[in-house]
């Protein structure tokens, strides 16, 4: 039985209260361990914080010369973005300390790792350009100039697709990295995302609240769909017939929208708690997990029935969330703390349990950017 902690304002108090939960083991079942990394970039630490998996602790912070923006797995390689320095950082996972370098000409926006895991693809404002970087050279293997400055980024295995900041969306070819056409959609695009099978590309129109869908061939628009809110972040289900849309987290908008991408139309629009944000699916158990930063609590809905499955209290300002690959623990991201909440999923979706438990809360950087999990074995 682990002890139940509502809200506590005190971070000190809270991370001391859910360790004692921890060790409060009544009789229960011992919950399965997880060998894995988290590793977190973090603005207040300036650097990487990693956690380990197995024993729900910071295990060591790897510091860095610049800001980190975007942490990302290749493989069984861990990268940096460091925006403002142009730099692109290679992290020593057997040392802890950065490794490689390598400086771009202009400022990283973003950047997604090819499924293969060779290749790194990244996008720069000023200059506007896309390139793909070979993962064990660590050198740029191709670029293009863009035709303006992106905002955002999706890859699929043959092509790469760029929001801009004025009204347009760009395919660009992998890996040649030949932009293929750019198609105007009336309003800066910001989230980008391919349909699972690779033939559309849907994406969000903040200023006109729709999202829209295009043929990634020929860059045809094929179809508006009106939303109640700004969309801000996508995520599928597991065989990518649903997309799910949270918004900015404005305190009127307690909803996500669900699109099937392959009908394109919106098919209903949810309540998911308060504000939705951060967004994961478990795919095992058919779960959409949503943090909500308005009321401190994780919302975890069924994704047949869409009904309420469970809801987890946890305070402060959840951002992120993950799930470990064995799906046993979703790891939760305090935007301001950079606390890590852990809940057990066999424990909050058990119906026997009416207070849903943390399984326990561990510090990391404050201010975290983003997040990845790596395997040990990686």
């Amino acid at each position: 039985m682990f002890v139940s902690v509502r809200l506590v304002n005190s971070a000190l108090t809270r991370r001391t209260l859910l360790a004692t939960a921890l060790l409060a083991g009544c009789g229960r079942k011992l919950a399965r361990r997880y060998f894995g990394w988290l590793f977190v970039a973090s603005a207040a630490e300036r650097g990487i914080a990693v956690a380990d998996l197995a024993e729900f602790r910071h295990a060591a912070t790897i510091p860095l010369d610049q800001m980190p923006a975007q942490v990302l797995r290749a493989g069984a390689r861990v990268f940096v973005t460091c925006p403002d320095a142009r730099t692109l950082v290679e992290l020593d996972l057997a040392h802890w300390k950065p490794s490689r370098k390598l400086v771009l000409a202009g400022k990283i926006v973003a950047a997604a790792p090819q499924a293969d895991g060779k290749s790194l693809v990244v996008i720069t404002e000023q200059p506007s350009t896309i390139c793909v970087v070979d993962t064990n050279t660590f050198r740029v293997k191709k670029q293009a100039a863009l035709p303006e400055t992106p905002t955002g980024l999706a890859i699929a295995e043959s092509m790469a697709v760029v929001s801009l900041e004025s009204r347009g969306i760009s395919r660009v070819g992998l890996p040649d990295c030949r932009v293929l056409g750019t198609t105007e959609v009336g309003s800066r695009c910001g989230v980008v995302q391919f349909r699972n099978d690779g033939k559309m590309i849907l994406a969000g129109l903040g200023d006109l609240k729709q999202v829209v869908t295009l043929d990634s061939v020929t860059g045809a628009l094929i179809a508006r769909l009106p939303l109640s809110f700004a969309p801000s972040r996508f995520t599928f289900n597991d065989n990518g017939g649903q997309m799910f849309v949270t918004g900015g987290g404005a305190a009127d908008q307690d909803v996500i929208a669900i699109v099937n991408p392959y009908q394109s139309e919106v098919d209903q629009t949810i309540v998911a708690g308060r504000t939705p944000h951060g967004m994961a699916v478990s795919f095992t158990r058919n779960l959409l997990l949503v943090t909500n930063p308005g009321s401190g609590d994780l919302t975890i809905l069924d994704i047949e029935t869409r009904k309420l499955s469970a809801s987890v209290h946890m305070g402060g300002r959840p951002g992120e969330v993950l799930l470990t690959p064995d799906e046993e623990y979703a790891l939760v991201l305090g935007q301001d703390s950079g606390d890590v909440s852990v809940i057990r999923m066999p424990t909050v979706l058990d119906r026997s349990v009416r207070t849903k438990p943390l399984f326990t809360v561990f510090p990391m950087g404050g201010n975290p950017q983003s997040a990845v999990i790596v395997p040990k074995e990686a």
